[in-house]
């Protein structure tokens, strides 16, 4: 009789403790979900300088300066990964990326691009750029497919600020995001 009562408290024991394990890593993993949408940006650049996301939330490319999150990046042909962030009501349908403010600047080198929202994310390497954004010919670039890079140059001695407007593919990509569950 003694033994079925000690099995018995054993097993309820053991179920207590396993549900409030489970419990535990239930809150873990949310923990890590960020709620809000970001862009997370691996690049390199060989000076100092600012990078934006501008966003719309109109279904159009009508970007406003007052629509745009900054992030600095150090220089010296390191990687950082640059990560803008948007406040928790802000869900954008648009978004393009500039690539810098200085004149002075030699390259920028683009390794990765990851799009999140609530846990829910896609990414690309930067060789896949152009699937992504709308390549532009006033802005000269070189592609890497073995490093999986872009890189933005000065044309005729002159670094422009490269600025690259969504595809569909983005559009496309952003709104599967944004409206999973």
């Amino acid at each position: 009789m003694r033994t079925k009562f000690l099995m018995i408290v054993f097993a309820v024991s053991s179920f207590l403790v396993s549900c409030k394990k489970e419990k535990e890593e239930t809150v873990i993993e949310n923990k890590n979900v960020n709620k809000f949408f970001s862009v997370e940006l691996e690049a390199a650049a060989s000076k100092a300088d600012n990078f934006a996301l501008y966003f719309s939330e109109d279904n159009t490319v009508d970007f406003k300066g007052t629509n745009a999150v900054w992030s600095g990046i150090k220089g010296g042909n390191q990687f950082e990964t640059l990560t803008f962030a948007l406040s928790e009501e802000r869900i954008p349908t648009h978004i393009r990326l500039d690539f810098g403010l200085k004149a002075d600047q030699d390259s920028v080198v683009v390794k990765n691009v990851k799009v999140s929202y609530y846990g829910n994310d896609y990414q690309f390497k930067g060789s896949d750029f152009f699937q992504y954004f709308i390549q532009d010919k006033q802005f000269s670039t070189k592609i890497d497919v073995a490093k999986g890079t872009i890189t933005f140059l000065k044309k005729d001695g002159t670094y422009k600020t490269p600025y690259y407007y969504p595809t569909q593919a983005t559009i496309d990509n952003i709104k599967k995001i944004t409206t999973a569950k």
